[in-house]
């Protein structure tokens, strides 16, 4: 599917644009960004799954599973030891 910016004139496919937002809570309706003006271009989402060429599933990441700790204040490790 080919998406048209409205600000600069910019034509590619809807994997170019980026995704921002769903403009409504329950429809298809949403904004995505364009590559070249970084405008917000409205467009009407399809079922239809996008060309996408990575290599792990989409939306995942090198943190994903990943445990994150704060280190223990200097009072904390005083009152243990």
């Amino acid at each position: 599917m080919e998406l048209t910016c409205s600000h600069c004139g910019h034509t590619g496919d809807k994997v170019d644009f980026r995704f921002l937002n769903h403009a409504d809570s329950a429809g298809v309706q949403c904004f995505r960004q364009c590559p070249q003006c970084h405008g917000a271009v409205y467009c009407e989402e399809m079922e239809e799954a996008e060309a996408y060429c990575g290599g792990s599933v989409w939306g995942t990441s090198g943190l994903r599973g990943r445990v994150f700790t704060r280190p223990r204040p200097q009072k904390e490790r005083e009152r243990e030891g």
